[in-house]
């Protein structure tokens, strides 16, 4: 039975995929500030030095397979015409990228050893195409922030390959979640087909499954029909 530790296991697409890993026999290690909905629920802020220790803490010595970081955050009004940069708050920025950037780089750093002792370990981070070249948002902490996850994984590649660890960034366009859906249903964001969280979790389950040979550094998912 493998084991992963998922960050973001309380709702959207962190949610799901604990939900979906547990239901295919795995053991979900689910990070969160509120109640994973999933696997054993380990109660930490990852924006902070203490909670990527209380993480570390938890996981023990145990044998990792995969490490999947699909939390995040972003700012307040983010992808809605609320958002303003000028009014943005200071301590805002430093904790988004604090959660979204810094936090990945130590959870690598302190479970590498764990990770390490697997087969086939996967590291999965979840981007997003803004963070492609030329196609940016006006949320600039966030934006950066995934701008920042490429470099991430193209250089965890290099870091762990010692380890035979693999890093793959997944960018995806909007994702199905009850929070995107009711987002398109108030009317927050325009009328669009969200990709179905089904071909998100088909796409973790694909990069989990491909033999120690093999690592898709990056995977971007387009929506067919965009907002």
């Amino acid at each position: 039975m493998p084991t992963y530790l998922l960050i973001g296991a309380s709702r959207g697409i962190g949610g799901s995929t604990a939900q979906y890993l547990v239901s295919k026999g795995a053991e979900i290690l689910g990070v969160s500030r509120s109640p994973a909905i999933a696997g054993t629920w380990i109660e930490a802020d990852i924006g902070t030095d203490q909670g990527i220790d209380r993480i570390a803490e938890a996981v023990g010595d145990r044998t990792l397979d995969g490490l999947l970081f699909l939390g995040g955050a972003w700012e307040k009004g983010a992808f809605t015409e609320e958002y303003d940069f000028v009014s943005s708050p200071k301590d805002e920025v430093r904790s988004l990228i604090s959660v979204n950037l810094i936090a990945p780089i130590l959870l690598a750093r302190a479970l590498a050893q764990n990770l390490a002792k697997a087969e086939n370990p996967r590291i999965i981070l979840n981007g997003a195409l803004s963070g492609l070249p030329n196609a940016a948002t006006p949320e600039v902490a966030n934006t950066a922030t995934k701008f920042g996850m490429q470099g991430v994984a193209q250089s965890l590649n290099m870091s762990l390959r010692a380890y035979g660890i693999g890093t793959t960034v997944v960018n995806p366009g909007n994702v199905a979640t009850p929070e995107v859906m009711e987002d398109i249903a108030e009317g927050r964001f325009g009328n669009q087909v969200p990709i179905p969280i089904e071909d998100i979790l088909h796409t973790y389950e694909y990069i989990l499954h491909l033999s120690a040979s093999t690592v898709p550094v990056e995977i971007n998912l387009a929506q067919k029909k965009p907002g």
